[in-house]
């Protein structure tokens, strides 16, 4: 298996100026090419005890940074997909935003990894943000089973929460502590992951649907505690823009709930895994909310690699040039919605009025 992670750098796109000059606005920094910064990686670990009577819980976060090195040891997630656009351990840069790091937070899909959207969360720390993705434990690659039980679909959301406050509450002694600029957060997700942005996005679980699929064997090992504990509020305020990335419909927002989320949402998915988009965009009635289509993407254009588990449909558009589409319209996305950036590169993309591609097809609409 090859990866998208694991390939050259994005050698065609070179960095920008000197991240060194603090007087350069990193908004001035088009979202098309990779910022100055080189791409900082650790892996950290929290703990937390979620609802429901669920046990105590102990997850790693990864984090992706700015910095200003460029040597070392490369990540290697899961020991299967070697990282050579970062490196693990390396100083960061001081803060390119005068309140801090922005901050994107990252929800992997079901069996997936914190790493599986690497190259996204290197090109937001490259702009001089802080990526930050926690392992859903429970629900990877290594750990997860076929049928999700009940708990996790309480445990994802809260994930996402545990993470955020693990970055905000870093010992003085860390070199990452306060550099997080918790005002200013975006979410992007991956395949499942769209069900946590959602639920931090604040939409509203229909209780019917949750016990449908608890009796018809969808969901596994419900108990009355955590069908109750799925009526809790899991919204994570912090968050202010949403990017779904291949994620499909989820039942149990079905009845409303996703017009309960009150931030922008924007729906990524490929022509060639349009994961029914459609159904969500076409009843929403409350919310600003956009669709991006990629021609010749596949699921994992969002992730991995557009060639990483497709068919040989897929490999028709290169990896690097759909990392080259998806990367700078989250970035245009999180700039626009969470920075206000009015600049006329990412007001047109996020706007419509402009394309990356002929390859990328927007709709919008608000309430």
């Amino acid at each position: 298996m090859s990866s998208g992670c694991s390939g050259t750098s994005v050698a065609s796109q070179p960095p920008q100026s000197d991240a060194s000059t603090a007087a350069v606005d990193p908004l001035s920094w088009s979202v098309t090419r990779p910022g100055p910064f080189n791409c900082g990686h650790r892996v950290l670990e929290t703990a937390y005890t979620p609802p429901g009577g669920l046990a105590a819980r102990t997850i790693t976060v990864e984090v992706w940074y700015p910095s200003n090195v460029a040597e070392g040891e490369h990540p290697n997630y899961l020991h299967l997909f070697r990282d050579k656009i970062a490196w693990d351990d390396v100083p960061p840069a001081p803060p390119a935003f005068p309140a801090g790091m922005p901050v994107l937070v990252h929800s992997h899909g079901h069996k997936g990894f914190p790493g599986n959207s690497a190259r996204l969360m290197c090109y937001a720390a490259s702009h001089g943000w802080l990526a930050v993705a926690p392992e859903h434990v429970g629900d990877t690659l290594g750990d997860a089973p076929d049928t999700v039980p009940l708990a996790v679909y309480i445990e994802r959301p809260l994930d996402i929460r545990a993470a955020l406050n693990l970055v905000r509450d870093l010992p003085t002694t860390d070199p990452l502590a306060r550099q997080a600029d918790l005002s200013h957060v975006a979410m992007s997700t991956h395949s499942f992951g769209s069900y946590s942005g959602w639920a931090a996005g604040g939409a509203t679980v229909d209780d019917a649907a949750v016990r449908a699929a608890c009796a018809d064997g969808s969901v596994t090992n419900c108990s009355e505690t955590q069908i109750a504990a799925m009526a809790t509020d899991m919204r994570e305020p912090r968050v202010q823009a949403l990017v779904l990335m291949a994620g499909a419909p989820r039942p149990f927002f079905d009845n409303g709930g996703y017009d309960a989320v009150r931030v922008p949402v924007l729906m990524m998915s490929g022509s060639l895994n349009t994961v029914s988009n459609d159904k969500i965009y076409d009843s929403v009635t409350k919310l600003d909310i956009g669709w991006l289509v990629v021609d010749g993407g596949c699921h994992q254009l969002f992730g991995l690699g557009n060639s990483v588990l497709g068919g040989p449909e897929c490999a028709v558009l290169p990896d690097e040039d759909g990392f080259a589409l998806v990367n700078p319209w989250v970035l245009a996305y999180a700039r626009y919605h969470v920075l206000a950036d009015r600049g006329a590169e990412v007001k047109g993309l996020v706007e419509g009025t402009t394309s990356l591609s002929p390859l990328t097809h927007l709709r919008h609409k608000t309430p």
